[in-house]
């Protein structure tokens, strides 16, 4: 029987981790079966989850620069020591009125490359510690800040203290942070009361799919049916088609020239691309090089990590 493979873009609901979502799965698939994550959510946050199966864990690293796009709800007058409403209560300040117009410059001071402090209850190492397990124990450590990019950022709506705001950032960057650091640019504190990751990369919330739809696909014996090829994990790097004369050459991990393969000459020098046969299927994943600068339509992809098909 052929091994399972493909990428589950799967609902993550309020509560459960993002491992307990892998167990929940994992315990669908044939014994052995290799599964695993892209990208965490903390438990309180719902949204795409996308989960590697088989073969496909090898993309992981792939996930890795994509933006991510998160709808948050965020509570003005309230700091928590986890910097969202699990925390416990710091301090609470009455914020006044605020207009959708005065939220939506607060949001975009937050806009660009910026260095962020990550909050202490995150799953980042100190010493060889988990941050959140020094937080439980009482204990705060000095972090290092990090560079961080917010692409976009838009206010959706506010209710009295609560704003509710779409935000498309890189990796790395903790909302519940971005919610503090404008509570306190307002002067009354913030904290995050609700998130939902609605895009990550190619995966979509709107094509996510709950845990009871993969129960059900596995009962009915259609678990391919909801899993995303390779290929189209992998939506947001270009593609480029290999002539079959040359698949050979890919999967045995060499070089192939650009008069082997198709659209590749409009392309940047060390762009990473796709590399897939006429079906469309990935054999590898590879990166552009150029002989000569000023010709680009003379030079080669060099496969960085083969797919076998």
């Amino acid at each position: 029987m052929l091994e399972l493979s493909g990428v589950l873009n799967l609902k993550k609901k309020h509560g459960p981790t993002s491992h307990d979502m892998v167990d929940e799965v994992r315990k669908l698939l044939p014994e052995k079966t290799k599964v695993g994550h892209a990208g965490t959510l903390d438990p309180m946050a719902e949204g795409v989850l996308p989960i590697c199966i088989g073969n496909s864990t090898k993309l992981f690293s792939y996930f890795l620069e994509c933006k991510k796009t998160y709808r948050a709800v965020m509570l003005f007058g309230r700091v928590t020591d986890t910097q969202d409403i699990t925390g416990k209560l710091l301090a609470e300040t009455e914020p006044g009125d605020i207009p959708l117009s005065r939220a939506q410059e607060l949001l975009s001071e937050m806009l660009g490359k910026t260095m962020q402090v990550p909050p202490m209850y995150s799953a980042l190492k100190a010493n060889g510690k988990r941050l959140h397990e020094l937080a439980r124990s009482g204990k705060e450590v000095e972090r290092e800040k990090r560079q961080i990019e917010v692409f976009r950022i838009k206010a959706i709506g506010i209710d009295g203290p609560q704003l509710t705001f779409d935000v498309t950032c890189s990796r790395g960057t903790y909302i519940r942070s971005i919610c503090h650091d404008i509570g306190a640019n307002q002067g009354s504190g913030g904290c995050l009361q609700a998130l939902s990751r609605t895009a990550l990369g190619p995966f979509e919330l709107s094509d996510s799919v709950s845990i009871e739809d993969v129960h059900r696909h596995m009962q009915e014996k259609r678990l391919q049916d909801i899993l995303m090829s390779p290929a189209q994990a992998l939506a947001h790097l270009p593609a480029v088609y290999v002539h079959p004369s040359a698949e050979v050459r890919v999967l045995n991990g060499a070089i192939v020239r650009f008069e082997d393969v198709q659209q590749v000459v409009d392309l940047p020098v060390d762009t990473r691309v796709r590399m897939l046969n006429e079906p469309g299927e990935l054999l590898a994943v590879g990166k552009t090089v150029h002989e000569r600068k000023r010709k680009r339509n003379q030079g080669f992809v060099a496969p960085e990590k083969v797919f076998v098909t």
